[in-house]
């Protein structure tokens, strides 16, 4: 009976760490924060913009606080880790004002959010097109 009962945990165990393994490779801190904060639908503006211009729901503020958050560890696919990581605490530092409702927050929030400076910086060109 006992060998049963450890078969089973034994396979939970697995289950559960395998199940963690698959979510995590799956995590992708860059790519997560952006699509959530700065896409959206054709015609719809993005978080981003609804940040700017005071519209955005605190559940989205937030998430969007925590998906930038998560990009302080991680390391650029280019360019100079000190320097993202420095822009990236900026978007942070600036993004908790706007949490907190600081004069000027959403200014500073959208010279934060200066897209063009960090894709220039940081992210790969995409790989040529074949013929």
């Amino acid at each position: 009976m006992k060998l049963k009962y450890t078969s089973a945990a034994v396979t939970l165990t697995v289950a559960l760490a395998l199940t963690a393994f698959a979510l995590d490779a799956k995590y992708q801190p860059i790519a997560d924060a952006m699509k959530f904060a700065h896409k959206a639908p054709k015609g719809e503006k993005t978080v981003a913009d609804k940040i700017i211009d005071g519209t955005v729901s605190e559940a989205d503020l937030k998430k969007t606080l925590e998906l930038y958050k998560g990009m302080a560890n991680t390391e650029p696919p280019k360019g100079d880790p000190a320097a993202f990581k420095e822009k990236v605490a900026k978007l942070i530092s600036a993004t908790e004002d706007v949490v907190a409702k600081k004069d000027g927050a959403a200014a500073a929030y959208k010279e934060a959010v200066n897209c063009k400076s960090c894709h220039t910086d940081f992210k790969p060109a995409p790989p040529p097109k074949n013929p």
